[in-house]
């Protein structure tokens, strides 16, 4: 049998969602996986905090259940999310990483032939959301907490990005506008809640009075927003 993972191949198993948010008093959530193939799938399940999305060198403290499963041909599977970790900040939210990973199931009479089996993984953010950030009004007003600015040194130039809300901001793209003319800066990015970023400017303006900065900024129900914002 020949194994080949394939990680820009389209995944036909999917998780109702596009992202999950887990309020600190949750028991648990459950997560819905459903299968449109005509084949069974097997799938299995793991958290990661970012650092490493290897499922052997877990960080993360959630539990999955059941963490390896078998979706049917036009099928679905339930699967339980639960947090079971030390505590976390209670002043921010913090961001994981929930990855699938999907291979189709192979009949009992084929094993052993030689094949190409494909493999797909999918990855998920998971928002922890602490009691005090509950909100969705406020989670839906943290892109008003960005401020940018320009920071100057000899001939090179940065724009400055300040988070100064709890929640992070999941940014889609981020352009530098200056009439007609556009510079992106940044393309699927998140700025993590108190942080500050650097983006350089390959063309530094010399005029700075008419400068915005124009985000693609994706929400909790994974719709893009586009905003708008002054260069201090």
């Amino acid at each position: 049998m020949v194994l080949v993972f394939i990680a820009s191949a389209q995944a036909s198993v999917t998780m109702l969602g596009t992202r999950i948010i887990y309020p600190a008093d949750a028991n648990e959530q459950a997560l819905r996986f459903s299968n449109p193939d005509d084949h069974p799938n097997l799938v299995q399940v793991w958290l990661d905090d970012g650092r490493s999305g290897d499922a052997h060198a877990l960080s993360s403290p959630f539990l999955v259940i059941p963490p390896v499963f078998r979706v049917e041909p036009h099928g679905g599977q339930m699967v339980r999310l639960s947090y079971v970790g030390a505590a976390l900040p209670q002043d921010r939210e913090s961001l994981f990483f929930l990855n699938f990973l999907q291979v189709p199931a192979l009949k009992a009479d084929s094993v052993g032939e030689n094949q190409l089996v494909l493999t797909v993984r999918s990855r998920m953010k998971l928002f922890y959301r602490p009691m005090a950030l509950a909100s969705e009004a406020d989670a839906a007003r943290a892109p008003d907490g960005l401020a940018f600015s320009i920071d100057s040194t000899g001939s090179a130039a940065t724009v400055v990005v300040d988070n100064a809300s709890a929640y992070h901001v999941v940014v889609q793209q981020a352009t530098l506008l200056q009439g007609e003319q556009q510079q992106a800066l940044a393309r699927a990015t998140v700025i993590s809640p108190f942080q500050q970023l650097r983006w350089p400017l390959t063309r530094v303006p010399v005029e700075r009075s008419d400068l915005r900065m124009q985000l693609r900024i994706v929400n909790d129900f994974g719709a893009e927003v586009v905003r708008d914002y002054p260069l201090h």
